[in-house]
Parts: C-alpha cells; structure tokens; sequence
C-alpha cells in the first residue's frame, strides 16, 4: 500500500496488492499509517478487481473504527464490477464513494 499525507487532514492510501486487502492484518496497517490530525481517509482501490467477502468485512470494520476516531471514509477509484458488488450488497449506502 501507498501512503500519501496530504494537506487539510487528508491521508490518501492506494491498495497495491489485493491480497493484501482480505488479510487481517489490513485493519491494524490502516490504522498505523493514519495521522492524529487526519480526519478524512481516501482508500483508493483502483487496483482491486473484485471486492471478495473478506475484503467487504475489512471495509465495515475500517468504517467502523475510523467512526470511533471521528474520521470519514471515502472509497475511491472503484471499477463498474465493485461498484455493482456494493450495490447488491447496500454497502454503497455505508460508504463515501467518489
């Protein structure tokens, strides 16, 4: 993953292996890069071809505690098939999409 602290309390983090994204040491990774004072976390997933189950439980429990700390999540760089999988599964109704 690609770590990029940008400014007004922004950390944008790109997912380069997607394996990577299933695994449950994601959360914890997630949460280390993040800075005190970001409060908005853009997770790029451009590279993601298909949004697996593991990886959609990852994505609830990052929301979840990102809630905790008062930060907003916003998924970016979704393909049409991940789109489709978040709409079935109305998590898109959870999710900041851009």
């Amino acid at each position: 993953m690609i770590v990029e602290h940008q400014p007004a309390g922004v950390c944008r983090i790109r997912i380069t292996i997607e394996p990577v994204f299933s695994r449950e040491e994601f959360l914890p990774q997630i949460l280390g890069a993040l800075q005190e004072d970001e409060r908005t976390l853009l997770l790029d997933l451009q590279l993601v071809a298909v949004l697996h189950t593991p990886a959609l439980a990852n994505l609830v429990s990052l929301h979840v505690a990102l809630a905790k700390r008062g930060i907003e999540l916003v998924l970016t760089g979704l393909n049409d098939a991940n789109r489709r999988i978040l709409a079935i599964t109305k998590l898109d109704r959870l999710f900041s999409i851009r």
